[in-house]
């Protein structure tokens, strides 16, 4: 959780901008007051919420099932640079698509 400067004005409470725009394209946000402190946070999308139902229907329906996936290993940076390294040899990804794509210009 974020704690941020805020100022109280006779309008409501004032938040800086650059919060807001971290959280992306937000129309509504949600309040919830607690004790010490008050939350505020970005309101879920009607989307967002519709697709959390449809998905929480399938699952009782034994449509969907969530398969857990192990974590995958560690990679030394070590490794990394030597794969790094084996893989750089030849024409970049990019220019090989180019070169295809030329072929049906």
């Amino acid at each position: 959780m974020t704690a941020v400067a805020v100022k109280v004005t006779s309008r409501g409470v004032l938040v800086p901008r650059a919060l807001i725009a971290a959280w992306g394209d937000v129309r509504e946000v949600e309040i919830e007051k607690h004790a010490d402190t008050v939350v505020i946070r970005p309101r879920p999308s009607e989307a967002a919420l519709w697709r959390g139902q449809v998905i929480s229907k399938m699952k009782a329906a034994g449509l969907i099932e969530e398969m857990p996936w192990p974590e995958p290993p560690a990679v030394s940076p070590e490794a990394r640079a030597r794969l790094a390294e084996k893989l750089s040899h030849g024409k970049p990804l990019s220019e090989l698509i180019m070169e295809d794509r030329e072929e049906y210009a």
